[in-house]
């Protein structure tokens, strides 16, 4: 995976409707891309959520990769890891961002193990260093310390912890490519 650029988000969607931790992501993910100077894609799955693509951009996503099948209706482990795993590889991502939700804890580690990188669960804090490696804080010790951890393998991934990022104000004016 040489040459990976950008920072992708793989969104949750609850009810037919981007969930909160999504559009978390993205801002975070934003503030990811910004500093790295490289872009910001969201990669949505499910049935019939084409029309969440404009709502991802709008959340501050530059490119968006609608995977809309009616296998990926529910979540089901086998089908999601396909489907990201093949976006991944198209997106070829320098960072992925997971929410730590009922999807996330199950997807992120499956395919940090496909990609044969390493993955940090549960974040609460990220930033990017001087050699552009994702800095990643999560909670240890039962919440009474922090830990700092990065990797060099690529792609970083890491999941978020809900409600611990801030989402950008919808901006209904921003344009994207949807894929």
């Amino acid at each position: 995976m040489a040459d990976n650029k950008g920072v992708l988000v793989c969104g949750d969607i609850i009810d037919g409707k981007l969930a909160a931790i999504t559009a978390e992501m993205l801002g975070a993910g934003r503030k990811l891309a910004t500093k790295l100077g490289e872009p910001l894609c969201c990669a949505l799955f499910g049935s019939g959520i084409k029309g969440l693509a404009a709502e991802a951009i709008a959340f501050g996503a530059d490119k968006v990769f609608v995977v809309d099948d009616a296998n990926l209706k529910d979540y089901q482990s086998d089908a999601y890891v396909t489907a990201a795993e093949n976006v991944i590889k198209q997106a070829n991502p320098r960072i992925v961002l997971f929410g730590q939700s009922t999807m996330g804890r199950d997807l992120a580690p499956r395919l940090a193990f496909r990609f044969n990188t390493a993955i940090s669960m549960d974040c609460v804090d990220l930033d990017v260093d001087a050699n552009k490696l994702l800095v990643q804080t999560r909670p240890v010790y039962g919440g009474n310390a922090r830990a700092i951890f990065t990797t060099e393998a690529l792609p970083q991934m890491t999941t978020v912890r809900a409600k611990a990022m801030t989402a950008l104000p919808p901006d209904a004016a921003r344009t994207g490519e949807v894929v």
